[in-house]
């Protein structure tokens, strides 16, 4: 049962009410009609949904967390606000109408919904359902200038100029004050990262940026100076609709070096000849001063020279010409010498050969992710720090394998002959438990040994079974190595596969099964919650409720396995307000063959709250929370044992939209993390980053105290000797 009313709680009669399960999408809503006291009704299942009512004269409302347990008497009371006016007319320059104008007002509420209109052919709009109050008002036709105007409602009557695309002239002035024609300049846009234009043309002034749309725009100018230097310089300009702006970035202040010579060596003194030399300057981070970079090719003695270096300390990188291969590094500023050697460093580096089966070089293969074409098989691989590294190394009709070898910071290290041979082949069927009857299309994974708990871009290697449930890996390395399998009906196997076996039969084991309810605590089911056991040995699972908030998970068999509920994925379809995330508990299970358990999941509903703070976002940075006081994995798969009994950190709750509808407001990189509703207890916080064949792991003990809130801002696990983690 609904009631719509107006902000005086009179009726709202003929009021539309949407009504759709959360974990469905707008478009499967029902649909019902307020009578002449503002009520309506549908009869709905048990469930989690969402609502939207709408009334001509008032602005949309929506509820985002409606929820029905069953036997109950739901009842949803709706007050519509009074949309105000917003119309206006689109005209250009001069005044003339413009027709076919997009326009759209985006509330400063984020309870109110985006509006959007076209203006006509005299350039009138009207737009429906505004809320009161502060918004933006966009509009944006194709070869015009977009325009961004902080509109405060209501407005009956609004004038939107329009302009149509814009130049932007970037005059370069060198240290003469002049023009100058070696120059070069590119811009990026500061507001709005769409539909920039690239189209520039060079005259005698400068260079000008052509139909740009209407914004800041930040300017970056490169200089030559002098051959084989360039300076950078950035300025930030705003450009008007419909006008040519002009900016000018000058050189003339900047302090240059005198002729920087020197002779770049090694630590005992050996010439380093024939190499790519490449100085960039140094500067602070709040330095917004120019950049600067020279190059050059070092001389048979080894010796280099420029005349257009910056007056300030320079890092020095020595490449070779072809493979670009980093051969050593230096600090030095210009004044510090005059024509004297420049000791270079190596900053770490592993050399070696990838040989064939008879011992000659192979002409093609990869170490790692890098690629390789040398007759003598030669690879190089830089490093940035003492440790252990894992190389694998691979080549065309051989079969891959994996080396440990120890580098060192600054030093050239020699890495002994990587030796492929062709492998052997394997040969197998999967069948069910019976041992006779074939798993057809079963997904076999040839897995080595240190990547049993790790899902690489290029291993496992996996291909399925035929339809008698056969299958070949061909070169396969001829040490050991696993096959597993794990398949939705017939169950699952990790099997140790001998160096010196040729022929297995794979024999699944049948998986147990769990199920149960996912319920908000009130009995209301809880539709579309994903269901997940994560198990020893990359064995996984999945499975999602249904209308009933029930779901039916299948699970290794004989394996420690945690279940993870989430209904982060159902987020995204939510309109807004946002409600907040429902977070799940862990819950470990370990079933034998065909045995079957019951487990329901409830969110957390109260507790502590720890929000983890790093200085600034970065890719793929994971903490996890462990109960009580974990010590510090010894290796990859205790750490993955860990991450299987987490908790897991909350769904981002956006509980904004961002102020472009045009740009996503959603930021794929975090540096906030939360943990909410939390037992009050002792928890080991584990923060994990990916380290170049290494993870860096840091640990933190937390002491919560029950509904308290604590902040713990942290640095990354390597700046605060976490520890290193062999993949």
């Amino acid at each position: 049962m609904f009631r719509v009313v107006d902000p005086e709680g009179q009726p709202v009669p003929g009021a539309r009410v949407k009504v759709w399960r959360a974990d469905l999408s707008q478009e499967s809503a029902l649909l019902a009609t307020a009578n002449a006291q503002g009520t309506g009704a549908r009869i709905l299942k048990p469930g989690w949904y969402a609502a939207e009512a709408q009334a001509r004269g008032f602005v949309t409302a929506f509820r985002t967390d409606i929820r029905i347990a069953p036997e109950s008497k739901p009842r949803m009371a709706l007050s519509l606000a009074h949309a105000v006016p917003l119309s206006g007319r689109v005209v250009d320059a001069e005044g003339k109408p413009v027709s076919d104008v997009r326009l759209r007002f985006v509330s400063s509420s984020v309870a109110a919904p985006v509006v959007q209109t076209t203006s006509d052919a005299q350039g009138h709009f009207t737009l429906q359902g505004v809320s009161a109050g502060e918004g933006l008002l966009y509009s944006d036709k194709e070869e015009w200038s977009w325009q961004r105007l902080k509109v405060l409602t209501p407005q009956p009557e609004l004038t939107v100029v329009m302009g149509r695309r814009s130049s932007l002239l970037v005059r370069v002035l060198g240290i003469d004050g002049h023009v100058a024609s070696k120059s070069s300049s590119f811009v990026s846009p500061i507001d709005r990262g769409v539909d920039l234009s690239h189209e520039s043309e060079r005259t005698p002034e400068g260079t000008v940026h052509l139909r740009l749309a209407a914004q800041r725009y930040r300017v970056t100018a490169v200089y030559v100076p002098h051959a084989g230097c360039w300076w950078k310089r950035s300025v930030d300009v705003e450009v008007l609709p419909g006008q040519q702006a002009d900016v000018t970035v000058s050189f003339e202040d900047v302090a240059r070096a005198g002729p920087w010579m020197g002779r770049a060596v090694t630590p005992d003194g050996k010439p380093l000849a024939g190499l790519r030399l490449l100085a960039t300057a140094l500067k602070a981070p709040e330095d917004k001063g120019p950049g600067g970079e020279c190059e050059t090719l070092t001389a048979p003695d080894g010796s280099f020279e420029w005349l257009g270096a910056l007056a300030r300390p320079h890092k020095l990188e020595l490449r070779t010409q072809a493979a670009l291969r980093l051969i050593g590094v230096a600090e030095q500023a210009p004044s510090d010498m005059k024509g004297g050697p420049v000791v270079f460093r190596s900053p770490g580096t592993l050399v070696g050969r990838v040989l064939g089966p008879d011992g000659k070089p192979v002409p093609e293969y990869s170490v790692d992710w890098a690629s390789f074409t040398e007759p003598e098989g030669r690879f190089s691989r830089e490093l940035w720090a003492s440790r252990t590294y894992s190389l694998i190394a691979s080549a065309p009709n051989m079969a891959p394998t994996r080396v440990r070898v120890e580098g060192r910071e600054h030093e050239v290290r020699t890495v002994p002959d990587i030796m492929l041979d062709a492998g052997h082949s394997v040969v197998g069927r999967v069948v069910e438990a019976d041992g006779l009857t074939p798993v057809p299309q079963a997904r076999v994974e040839l897995v080595d040994p240190d990547d049993v708990d790790i899902r690489r871009s290029y291993f496992p290697h996996a291909l399925p079974a035929d339809m008698a449930g056969g299958f070949r890996f061909d070169r396969v390395p001829r040490r050991r190595q696993y096959l597993r399998v794990n398949d939705e009906k017939a169950g699952t196997i990790l099997y140790a596969l001998g160096p010196g076996e040729d022929r297995v039969d794979l024999t699944l084991k049948p998986d147990g099964t769990l199920e149960g309810f996912v319920t908000d605590g009130a009995r209301v089911p809880l539709a579309g919650v994903t269901v997940q056991v994560r198990c020893e040995a990359g064995l996984d699972a999945r499975a999602k409720t249904d209308e009933a908030g029930h779901y039916v998970l299948r699970v290794p068999a004989d394996r420690d396995c945690f279940v993870h509920a989430s209904e982060e994925h159902l987020r995204d379809r939510a309109p807004w307000p946002r409600p907040p995330p429902l977070v799940f508990s862990p819950q470990p299970v370990v079933l034998s063959p065909r045995e079957r358990e019951r487990t329901d999941f409830v969110p957390r509903s109260a507790g502590a709250t720890l929000r983890v703070h790093f200085p600034e976002p970065r890719e793929r940075l994971e903490p996890f929370l462990v109960s009580g006081n974990a010590r510090m994995p010894k290796n990859f798969a205790e750490l993955k044992a860990l991450q299987r009994s987490a908790f897991s950190i909350d769904p981002p709750s956006l509980t904004w939209r961002s102020d472009d509808p045009d740009v996503p407001g959603y930021q794929f990189l975090q540096k906030n993390f939360t943990f909410s509703r939390l037992p009050g207890k002792r928890f080991t916080l584990f923060v994990v980053e990916p380290q170049d064949t290494a993870f860096a792991v840091l640990r933190v003990p937390v002491d919560l105290i029950r509904e308290e809130t604590k902040s713990l801002p942290l640095r990354f696990p390597l700046e605060s000797g976490g520890a290193l983690l062999m993949d």
